[in-house]
């Protein structure tokens, strides 16, 4: 069989755990307070700029090819002119005809040169710590090896084929082989040796590996050594030193000790010493435990506040590098964050030691998602999914898999839990490797959401400790899990509030029900930042690439934009992790208006539509774009809607008629309703408008027609002259607000500009900048607005259907006007775009009316 279609790796040296072997006399630096493991000596990087040569096909290669490109590594080829950037949720981007690869198979040849000393007698390892999705290896023209999953370091000693002296290696990647059935994650698919490179130059006898596992009895911690190299060790310790030989086992007493939490980080530097070379490890002293339905850390009940990470940058893709990592843990730690999901496969080794340092949990997951073989078919079958899940033919893939997970962070304290993987149903295959795990490791649980769709009989199972679920609604988790008389699990939602576009509108309410049931354990929200590929004209997402398979903006689902700039999600999130769950109305003084008043205002009414076509102050014209209605809306929650709203109910086409107009004076009275072609009315409506010198009053009342479902919003909308850009507002602020979504603002009285209100946050436009439940608004030198009941307002640079139907920040057209809304309802945020229903209680009334007053 070609290695390619079998899950076998060739040449390599078994999963260790991850250490940098420094000389004994090296002067160890140090760089966001983890060790810098380019200060050892006996580390060399092989990062940098390597040749390389596109090919088609595997058996294109040709080790003697002449090689005249030139590529960085670490780096995605497809982020370099190569092949072609391709975004995909959960499909497979091949034909499915397990267990074959396509013969067409994009491929890379790279080639650099090093330079060792032969004459030392020491061992050269080399690592490759990420290559998408396998690789063959050859050192100086003869072959060395062939590794596979993507996200795991493959170690091959390469002593035997290196000469004194200049050498060159050859390394052919792989675009596709048999792994791809397992990593068919939600990401942009790139390829190329994404991480980084380096050789390890070591004595003959050596360190390979070693368990450390920590414990404490009241102030004394316990440290439990498992030397499982073939060479004694020398610690040191807290003051403490002692020699554990080969495959022997060793403890420390620490007294007065300092557990580690991620709110209090606690290290104690272990210094291991054999044969000239010194290793380095940071402990942190703390136990994980699960006491009936509660889990536990240090014996307390903690709440996992969490997120979802990829590794992902804007300008170089899967590729991410220290500066990258230090940022996104200082943002977590920032916004609350106590813990996050290795969203789906192991992150780069230095990541775990930046979280070690600065404190944050790991939920550490196995490079395993099977997502793509339940739509195998043409639809969404969880059956599929089943079938891989219990075909023995991924056993050993995945079992591997599981060993890497565990080998390379098996001593890093920050990971508590273990998560065999995503989306990849359960059964027999996962049975070695999970009995692995559990017989590796019994100091920390295992979480697997992938039993909610296998065969039933797999739920309870005791392979699993944890349960687990994604985007449940609060009526799910009471029903299968707290009132679940058979549920004896402690219970986290591994997926939820998805943050795409105007999102976490629903934060409050399950942190209301985690903080009050000690069975639940927290939850991650999806996801940390977009996955958008920053260009010159801006950020670009699924199908803009030319590519026929492709999933869209479902990549634009994070909290922060690609560039880590927070969104208004992030800050909602930050106010519930911090414990905040309610941001009330309470009284604020609405500030003494000093501008000069209009004499009178003269106002234009098409008695056919109602709208307001004209206001005149002192002579002066107001308007830019009418006054008229205003009940659509997108936000990316809204998508499953969107073909109602649009496709079926034709909101987007309903015109007034008017059934009755009246006009007495500068009084104005309309019964009449939003309707369009070949549709019942979408809704009914009241309308009066009453002049009084420079005042206008606006008398609106709605009735919902009941055939319409989750109706947008009921508004009016119009534009007023750039110049007047600047406005205030007594509401939730400072930034946007809706009925479910105000947590991390205050009820007050702020001030803006049109620009700065928008924020242009988000890649794909949509309904954004609205201010929830206010009384009272004001546009500098134009006008005041105040009503009789509460309503959302928002000044913008962008119109509503701008924003609806505009598929890019980039196209957004300039206005020549500022676009004002006033809703008398509006409905609430929610995180539909992949979560439950929005709650009743936040969709519009039925019925509703307001009384607005304008003063220009």
């Amino acid at each position: 069989m070609k290695e390619f279609e079998s899950f076998e790796r060739i040449g390599t040296t078994p999963h260790r755990s991850y250490y940098i072997p420094f000389d004994e006399n090296d002067v160890i630096g140090t760089k966001y307070g983890i060790i810098d493991r380019t200060s050892s000596s006996r580390f060399t990087s092989l990062d940098g700029e390597w040749y390389i040569k596109q090919l088609d096909h595997v058996e294109d290669f040709n080790i003697s090819d002449v090689l005249c490109e030139t590529i960085t590594v670490p780096s995605c080829v497809q982020m370099h002119g190569y092949d072609h950037i391709q975004y995909l949720n959960y499909r497979y981007p091949f034909p499915v005809m397990l267990p074959h690869i396509p013969y067409d198979n994009p491929c890379w040849h790279y080639r650099r040169t090093f330079t060792v000393n032969k004459k030392d007698g020491k061992r050269h390892y080399l690592n490759f710590e990420g290559v998408d999705s396998a690789f063959y290896l050859y050192i100086n023209g003869k072959f060395k090896g062939y590794s596979q999953i993507s996200h795991s370091t493959s170690e091959f000693d390469i002593t035997e084929l290196v000469i004194d002296g200049e050498n060159t290696i050859d390394v052919l990647v792989l675009k596709w082989c048999i792994s791809t059935y397992l990593e068919c994650q939600d990401k942009f698919r790139f390829s190329g040796i994404f991480r980084s490179v380096y050789i390890l130059t070591r004595p003959e006898r050596h360190i390979t590996d070693y368990k450390i596992e920590t414990d404490f009895n009241e102030n004394v911690g316990i440290l439990t050594f498992i030397n499982e190299s073939n060479i004694g060790i020398k610690l040191i310790i807290d003051g403490s030193t002692t020699i554990a030989q080969p495959k022997e086992k060793v403890q420390f007493y620490i007294q007065d000790i300092k557990l580690w939490t991620a709110e209090e980080p606690n290290l104690y530097s272990l210094e291991l010493y054999a044969n000239g070379e010194k290793v380095i490890e940071n402990i942190g002293f703390r136990k994980v435990t699960i006491d009936g339905k509660v889990f536990k850390i240090n014996g307390a009940h903690v709440k996992l506040k969490g997120v979802n990470r990829h590794d992902f940058n804007c300008e170089t893709g899967a590729t991410v590098n220290l500066d990258n990592m230090a940022e996104d843990v200082l943002l977590m730690k920032k916004l609350n964050v106590n813990a996050l999901r290795t969203s789906h496969y192991p992150n780069c080794p230095e990541f775990y030691q930046l979280c070690d340092k600065i404190g944050l949990y790991v939920m550490d997951e196995a490079d395993l998602e099977m997502h793509g073989a339940c739509s195998r078919s043409g639809s969404y079958d969880g059956k599929l999914w089943s079938e891989y899940a219990e075909n023995d033919f991924f056993t050993n893939g995945i079992t591997d898999r599981h060993i890497a997970l565990v080998e390379r962070d098996k001593n890093r304290p920050c990971v508590i839990i273990w998560s065999l993987g995503n989306e990849s149903s359960f059964g027999k295959a996962f049975f070695d490797g999970t009995r692995y795990i559990k017989s590796r490791d019994n100091t920390r649980p295992i979480h697997y959401e992938g039993t909610q769709n296998a065969d039933p009989k797999y739920y309870y199972t005791d392979m699993v400790d944890i349960v687990s679920m994604m985007y449940p609604s609060i009526d799910t988790i009471k029903e299968k899990v707290l009132e679940n008389p058979e549920e004896s699990r402690p219970f986290v939602i591994c997926e939820y509030s998805h943050a795409m576009g105007n999102s976490c509108g629903d934060l409050a309410q399950y942190w209301d029900l985690i903080y009050n049931n000690d069975q639940m354990m927290g939850a991650f929200v999806w996801e940390w930042a977009d996955h958008g590929i920053k260009t010159d004209k801006g950020f670009l997402y699924g199908g803009d690439f030319g590519e026929t398979e492709h999933d869209g903006n479902f990549c634009i689902d994070g909290l922060l934009t690609p560039d880590r700039k927070l969104k208004s999600s992030a800050l909602e999130m930050m106010a519930v992790y911090g414990g905040k769950l309610k941001s009330e109305v309470h009284p604020v003084e609405i500030p003494q208006n000093t501008i000069d008043h209009s004499s009178a205002i003269d106002i234009k009414v098409n008695e056919h539509t109602g709208e307001i076509i004209s206001i005149k102050a002192d002579g002066r014209e107001i308007l830019r774009t009418p006054i008229h209605f205003n009940i659509t809306r997108y936000t990316d929650n809204d998508r499953g809607l969107m073909s109602h709203w649009i496709d079926t109910y034709h909101l987007d086409a309903c015109k007034p008629h008017i059934f009755s107009f009246e006009k007495k004076d500068d009084y104005y009275k309309f019964n009449g309703c939003l309707a369009a072609n070949s549709l019942m009315p979408a809704v009914y409506f009241d309308l009066a408008y009453k002049v009084d010198r420079n005042r206008l009053l606006i008398t609106a009342e709605y009735e919902l027609a009941p055939y319409v479902k989750n109706f947008p919003r009921f508004g009016i909308e119009f534009g007023i002259d750039k110049a007047f850009n600047n406005f205030s507002y007594v509401g939730f602020g400072p930034y946007e607000s809706y009925v479910d979504k105000h947590i991390a603002c205050e009820y007050g009285y702020y001030e803006s500009t049109a620009e700065e209100n928008y924020g242009f946050m988000y890649i794909r436009p949509q309904e954004s900048g609205s201010h929830h439940a206010c009384k009272y608004l004001e546009v500098k030198d134009l006008f005041t607005l105040s009503a009789k009941e509460p309503f959302s307002i928002s000044v913008n640079p962008f119109t509503t259907a701008q924003l609806r139907d505009t598929n890019h920040a980039f196209d957004l057209a300039e206005n020549n006007f500022v676009n004002v809304c006033i809703d008398l309802a509006m409905r609430g945020i929610g995180s539909n775009s992949c979560g439950p229903h929005l709650s009743e209680k936040y969709e519009i009334p039925a019925k509703y009316k307001n009384v607005f007053e304008f003063n220009f």
